[in-house]
């Protein structure tokens, strides 16, 4: 890893790691009183309901703590092998990629403080044709923590997704689909466990972040990136049906090797401030209300700042164990390529252009019966771009459906698809000299429990990238206008052991 991470990020790795690694320490010493009724990283105390949680927070509802609410450790390794039809999009090559992932799942619960933390890492290599500039080897990384402080009307949680891979997060094309993925956490994609995949974006998998950012949408070759997520947020419950929330967070994505880049992939940086009010109407359902402010900084000479201000409304239903659906609009006002202006020593944002558009999501969860479970979900916002636009407008949906067939067989479907206009006039050598691109995948998995410990697993996933006409001539033209189709298919085998108690 020393080899390929530049030192400063290896430097943020340390200082994300070493906290969790001793917190860890501490639990095997740990002499408090543990609780039995609290969920684990996922639940609150008196201030939220686990089952019902507040609409504007960032917690998804769970209808029971994972494992009793009790702290444990989940090792887990994955050996797989693909067959890719076009690995970098770019000419139809037919590739072998071997991949070996190992993931952590730990779980720690002290009476006034809980932590979860995801890990998985490996790496991947290509064998046969290739084209110019693609390495054999990649390495994975992936790493989610979500740490709490509870107190009895409330809580404060810190929130890190972190992820090092050679392609977007949208699709998971990194681990050979969705179903390699899940394969590689342990679950057939009904439900996780712990603080969440690592990559972050909501609609990518992992944290709901929502209007945070993270993730990233789109691949049109393989293109190592960083990316990270940071969020702190406080819940304070102010009555037994009001409930105040406040947070704010920092996403940085930097893509690395950018001279392979097919066109001038652009960095991007995104602070928020998020504020809600949420009132419980009755034990199934919520209204809420969400006022935000996101600043997307692209670090790339010659392109404008954006900020945007979004007010959504909210409503919420939940029937425990059955049904989760939230629904939430209105209103955002976007000052693209704004400039600080100097009158008399006071500053001033100047914006060069101002949009008034909306924003709004969809959270569907379903539970057919015990053994089936659909999901949904949808979001209409602004984005960083994913490296291809300088800012954009994007529409993204996901759809999920998991199945049980048996004992030992189980089943999953995963579907996605994100469009995204640019909001920034085309800039030459910045970015794909077009005004949008849009990219969808969709495939599914088939698990097989070969004894308690281990399972086998196939799965197929078919994605598509294309990009919008060429704007000009000045630009980058080796992506607008082209469109690349690409099928992967994925057999492995996965250890999974049983939950190791730590209390």
């Amino acid at each position: 890893m020393s080899r390929i991470l530049p030192s400063s990020y290896r430097l943020l790795a340390v200082l994300t790691v070493v906290p969790l690694t001793a917190a860890f320490a501490l639990s095997q010493d740990d002499t408090s009183p543990q609780t039995s009724g609290p969920a684990p990283a996922a639940s609150a105390p008196a201030a939220q309901n686990a089952e019902n949680p507040p609409l504007s927070g960032l917690d998804r509802p769970t209808s029971e703590p994972a494992f009793g609410g009790r702290s444990y450790l989940i090792p887990g390794l994955q050996l797989s092998e693909a067959i890719d039809s076009n690995s970098a999009l770019s000419g139809g090559r037919t590739t072998e990629a071997s991949r070996g992932l190992g993931a952590l799942d730990l779980q720690k619960i002290w009476k006034t403080y809980q932590v979860g933390i995801d890990y998985l890492a490996g790496g991947e290599y290509y064998t046969g044709s290739r084209p110019a500039g693609q390495n054999r080897a990649y390495q994975l990384h992936s790493l989610g923590s979500d740490q709490r402080l509870l107190w009895r009307t409330g809580q404060l949680s810190i929130r890190d997704t972190f992820s090092y891979l050679p392609e977007g997060s949208f699709g998971l094309g990194s681990f050979g689909g969705f179903g390699g993925f899940s394969s590689a956490l342990g679950n057939s994609g009904i439900s996780g466990v712990g603080a969440g995949s690592g990559l972050g974006g909501g609609i990518a998998g992992g944290t709901p972040t929502g209007l945070f950012g993270g993730g990233q949408f789109g691949t049109f070759s393989i293109q190592p990136r960083i990316d990270n997520l940071s969020i702190i947020d406080i819940v304070q419950g102010l009555s037994p049906r009001s409930t105040a929330t406040i947070g704010g967070g920092y996403n940085f994505t930097d893509y690395l090797n950018k001279s392979q880049s097919p066109f001038p992939i652009i960095n991007s940086q995104q602070t928020t401030a998020q504020v809600g009010y949420d009132y419980l109407i009755s034990r199934k359902s919520q209204i809420g209300l969400v006022g935000a402010f996101q600043d997307f900084h692209f670090p790339r000479a010659g392109v404008g700042n954006i900020q945007a201000y979004v007010v959504n409304a909210l409503y919420g239903h939940r029937i425990s164990g059955r049904l989760n659906l939230v629904i939430g609009g209105g209103p955002q006002v976007v000052l693209i390529g704004s400039s600080l202006v100097n009158v008399a020593g006071t500053f001033y944002q100047i914006p060069a252009k101002t949009v008034v558009d909306g924003s709004g999501s969809v959270t569907l969860g379903y539970t057919v019966t015990s053994r089936t479970h659909l999901s949904l979900l949808y979001h209409h916002y602004v984005t960083a771009g994913s490296g291809f636009l300088a800012g954009a407008r994007t529409d993204a949906i996901r759809g999920t459906a998991a199945h049980r067939f048996g004992r030992k067989w189980s089943g999953d479907a995963d579907g996605g698809y994100s469009r995204h206009i640019a909001l920034q006039s085309i800039i030459p050598n910045v970015g794909i000299n077009s005004h949008s691109y849009h990219y969808w995948y969709a495939g599914g998995t088939l698990h097989r429990q070969l004894g308690r410990s281990f399972s086998a697993f196939g799965t197929y996933q078919y994605d598509r990238f294309g990009a919008g006409s060429c704007s000009n001539s000045a630009g980058s033209l080796s992506v607008c206008g082209q469109s690349r189709n690409r099928h992967t298919g994925v057999v492995g085998l996965v250890w999974h052991p049983h939950p190791i108690r730590l209390d």
